[in-house]
């Protein structure tokens, strides 16, 4: 790996770990500290096996994925619990005065009907969530980055620098895993890039450098390892 390329994994792990602590999030702090223990090992330290940071990453990355799917599952209840006794106050009093409150609740269904302004069509109505989504995606990608990293290494240091070229250019040898693990980057990058602008014009700094980060640490991991 690189000198720059491995400043560039180490450097967009950062915004990362910044944003996890601003969140107060257990599971988002464990889960970027493992990531960019596992940067600062692969790049420059190499003590454990990349197997091993592999797994790690892959554990971290479900842990998150089961606690937003939790949290997903959670909000529609308590959205429904919340909405509910509102309708059953529009309803008492409408059947109180229905003269009078006939237009008061036509006014009142349909501002819960329109979009506000707030709520126009934008790439990622819920940025947060989406985010966060994505950074879960990133872990399983990021696992099996580390984990090719780790072969390569190994191909490298048993076969010497001809064998090293040579696997390099079997990178893209078309394998079906190859190329899944290339579209999910491609992906999952742009989207990223689009959550970081998003957090540019909603002025949410923090959230704007951990998206860039992320998507630089899997671009570089895929294209400049």
């Amino acid at each position: 790996m690189g000198h720059i390329a491995s400043i560039l994994m180490v450097a967009a792990a950062v915004p990362c770990v910044i944003g996890a602590i601003n969140s107060w999030s257990r599971m988002a702090i464990t889960a970027s500290s493992v990531m960019l223990l596992a940067m600062v090992d692969l790049a420059f330290v190499n003590a454990l096996p990349p197997v091993l940071w592999s797994g790690l990453l892959l554990l971290v990355g479900l842990c998150i994925a089961m606690r937003l799917g939790s949290r997903l599952k959670e909000k529609p209840t308590a959205r429904a619990m919340t909405t509910l006794p509102e309708k059953v106050l529009i309803s008492a009093t409408t059947a109180h005065s229905p003269a009078h409150n006939s237009m008061d609740s036509t006014v009142e269904s349909s501002s819960l009907e329109r979009p506000t302004e707030w709520h126009k069509a934008r790439p990622f109505p819920h940025l947060g969530r989406s985010s966060a989504i994505l950074s879960a995606a990133a872990y399983p990608i990021m696992a099996w980055q580390v984990l090719n990293h780790g072969a390569h290494h190994a191909a490298g240091s048993g076969a010497g620098v001809h064998a090293v070229h040579q696997h390099h250019g079997q990178a893209f040898d078309g394998s079906l895993a190859s190329s899944v693990i290339t579209l999910s980057v491609i992906a999952v990058s742009l989207l990223l890039a689009l959550c970081a602008v998003q957090a540019l014009t909603r002025k949410r700094p923090t959230l704007m450098f951990e998206s860039l980060g992320m998507a630089t640490m899997l671009t570089v991991m895929q294209f400049m390892h």
